[in-house]
């Protein structure tokens, strides 16, 4: 992560991403990403065979 962001879910919510940080978004995730600076994002997505 590069930037900063606020990443807010449905209920309002936020926690504000600098450079540097890690996270985990959940599957079914409902919300909204807020771009504060410029920012490039690096990302996996990871899925459990059934």
């Amino acid at each position: 992560m590069q930037g900063v962001s606020v990443l807010r879910d449905a209920e309002g919510n936020a926690k504000t991403l600098r450079a540097g940080d890690r996270f985990v978004i959940p599957a079914g995730f409902s919300g909204t990403w807020e771009v504060l600076e410029p920012c490039r994002k690096i990302y996996v997505v990871f899925e459990q065979k059934a």
